[in-house]
């Protein structure tokens, strides 16, 4: 296992810079292709953004944690939080045949996740939380 780490921010919008920093450097560290990157990144930033957005309803605090590392064949990453309890696999599936004049907005982010990355897994934390695992092996 080369190039790793973990970052934990207070699950606030002015977070996501830091963490997604931290990302980039994990990245550019672990020497993946530009697609690889790229897919990696998208797929992060929405999990990240939705336990920022969505974890912590009515003012709750708590925080995001962000982990990668690089594994022989894949990279993995992980988001944590201690939010309420969301399973992606529960989240509604996006209308791709509509028009876009008549989509809701919003919805696309799971089905992007689970398009560029090969693996993502959900559990729930003991105590409360979540934990999202993204896989993405090389190719």
């Amino acid at each position: 296992m080369s190039p790793g780490g973990e970052i934990t921010r207070e699950a606030r919008p002015e977070s996501l810079a830091g963490l997604l920093g931290f990302l980039d450097t994990a990245i550019a560290g672990a020497a993946l292709d530009a697609a690889t990157a790229s897919d990696v990144r998208l797929a992060a930033e929405e999990v990240c953004t939705n336990v920022i957005a969505h974890a912590y309803p009515d003012g709750r605090r708590g925080t995001v944690t962000l982990r990668f590392r690089r594994e022989a064949g894949a990279v993995v990453v992980t988001v944590e939080d201690t939010g309420i309890p969301f399973d992606p696999a529960a989240a509604p599936a996006p209308r791709l045949g509509d028009d876009w004049e008549h989509r809701a907005l919003g919805g696309l982010g799971w089905h992007l996740v689970r398009h560029v990355m090969d693996e993502v897994r959900h559990e729930p934390l003991p105590g409360g939380g979540n934990r999202v695992t993204l896989i993405r092996r090389s190719r």
